[in-house]
C-alpha cells in the first residue's frame, strides 16, 4: 500500500508539489545550466566565436601555462585535466538537466567542485575558492532535498 501512495505522490500535478520538490528543481535547473555554460564558455574566445581550436589553444594552453609556473603541479597532471574539463561539465549538465541518474549525477558534480576549488586553492585564489564553495553548498543542498526529485528519467 505505501509503495501505491509513493507512486500517486509522484504523479501530482505541479500546483501539488511541495516546497521541497520546488526547492530541488530550482537547485537542479540552476546546476545543470551552470555547468552546461561553464563547459561551453571554454570553447568560446574573446570575440564570441565557438571552437575547439579556442578550447586547445586558449582554454587548456593558458591554464596549463598558469598552473605549471604558479604551482607545483606538474603538467603531466594538469594538462590531461584541463583538456577534459570542458567535455565533462557539458556532459555532467546535461544529465543533471535530463535527470539521469540524478543523484548520481549530482555527487560527481560536487566532486567536480571540490576539484576545482583544489586549483584555486594551489592558486592561491581566495575569491573563486569561495565562489566555487558556494555552488558547491548548492549542489549539496540538491542532494539532501534529491529524494523530492519529481522528473526523472532515467532514475
Amino acid at each position: 500500500m505505501a509503495k501505491r501512495q509513493h507512486s500517486h505522490q509522484r504523479n501530482q500535478s505541479l500546483l501539488q508539489w511541495s516546497a521541497e520538490t520546488w526547492a530541488f528543481l530550482s537547485l537542479r535547473l540552476f546546476l545543470a545550466l551552470r555547468f552546461i555554460v561553464a563547459g561551453l564558455g571554454k570553447f568560446q574566445d574573446s570575440e564570441g566565436d565557438y571552437g575547439f581550436s579556442n578550447l586547445y589553444d586558449g582554454f587548456v594552453a593558458s591554464q596549463t601555462q598558469n598552473f605549471s609556473s604558479n604551482t607545483n603541479l606538474p603538467n603531466f597532471l594538469s594538462s590531461p585535466y584541463f583538456h577534459c574539463l570542458a567535455y565533462i561539465e557539458i556532459s555532467l549538465g546535461l544529465l543533471l538537466f535530463l535527470g539521469i541518474r540524478t543523484k548520481h549525477t549530482l555527487a560527481v558534480i560536487a566532486l567536480n567542485y571540490v576539484s576545482l576549488a583544489f586549483g584555486m586553492m594551489l592558486l592561491d585564489n581566495s575569491s573563486n575558492v569561495s565562489a566555487i564553495g558556494t555552488h558547491l553548498l548548492l549542489t549539496a543542498a540538491a542532494l539532501y532535498f534529491v529524494r523530492h526529485n519529481k522528473f526523472e528519467l532515467i532514475r
